[in-house]
């Protein structure tokens, strides 16, 4: 068994450096989760966690990545250790979109523009 732990951030501490730092947002929630909570953080942009391997350009952007999914377990998880084993620097917010929205995220409709 493996002690490797995937870092992770709290809600609270992912708002503060959405505003003071250039991090990028990353939603992976499953479509149709998305799409039923018919909301999204407001800087956020989407990725299909199907998807998630077939997108090199993510993993290749030096922009610190925040990763959230609903409920920050398996999908952000993955997401994140992905990115970390692509080199990206990653860390998945613990509590996912719900933390989120709980803390405070501006919130928006998703856009394509967000997908």
């Amino acid at each position: 068994m493996s002690d490797h732990q995937i870092p992770s951030i709290s809600a609270k501490d992912a708002i503060t450096r959405l505003t003071a730092d250039n991090v990028r947002l990353l939603d992976v929630r499953k479509r149709e989760a998305r799409a039923n909570s018919g909301e999204t953080i407001a800087s956020a942009i989407w990725r299909d966690p199907f998807k998630l391997p077939t997108d090199a350009d993510l993993a290749q952007d030096p922009a610190p990545t925040l990763v959230f999914c609903v409920h920050g377990h398996e999908v952000s998880q993955f997401a994140a250790a992905w990115l970390l084993m692509h080199g990206a620097d990653a860390v998945y917010v613990r509590g996912g979109f719900e933390a989120l929205r709980r803390a405070g995220a501006p919130l928006t409709a998703p856009t394509a523009e967000s997908e």
